[in-house]
């Protein structure tokens, strides 16, 4: 199966939070606000445009910051895989709770040496372009676009381009 024919099936979007929804910076931003990072507001627009499309669409990171929590949840992402030390397990839990899908038809993308596992597991692992390099070598699909620059904007192009029915038929 070829990477349109893969992009096509998938039903499960899992991703990653530092070094891919955002440039893996962060700032101390005082006692009040704790740790802060910056997000692409387009790739969040794309989290939403997918979610609409009934494409699930939940993070999975080991980001447990506030900031991290309130992003996900101002796009009405489960925040309950926010903060995990295995994302091979917390993949399995994310699955059953939308209905067992099959690992072909997920997709996880992220930039570090803890996604690279689970891109051996899924049916499509997308690596950012400045990921780590085991993340980079395992990767099924390397995108063009770094951490932080609007790298889910991409990906739901490509899926678009790939012609994911959910995104044919609910994504506007």
């Amino acid at each position: 199966m070829d990477h349109r024919e893969r992009l096509a099936a998938i039903e499960l979007l899992t991703f990653d939070i530092d070094g891919t929804l955002t440039d893996a910076t962060t700032w101390w931003a005082g006692e009040a606000a704790g740790w802060v990072q910056r997000y692409s507001v387009r790739d969040g627009e794309s989290l939403l445009r997918m979610a609409r499309a009934k494409l699930a669409v939940v993070p999975l990171s080991r980001n447990k910051t506030q900031a991290a929590r309130r992003r996900v949840e101002h796009l009405r992402c489960e925040t309950d895989w926010l903060g995990v030390s295995d994302k091979i397990a917390a993949l399995d839990q994310i699955r059953a709770r939308h209905g067992g899908v099959a690992l072909d038809r997920v997709l996880h993308i992220g930039d570090g040496l803890d996604d690279a596992p689970v891109f051996d597991r899924v049916g499509v692992g997308v690596a950012v372009a400045d990921a780590h390099p085991e993340a980079l070598a395992r990767a099924t699909l390397v995108l063009r676009s770094a951490g932080g620059a609007r790298v889910i904007e991409e990906l739901e192009g490509l899926l678009r381009d790939a012609g994911n029915p959910r995104l044919l038929e609910g994504g506007q």
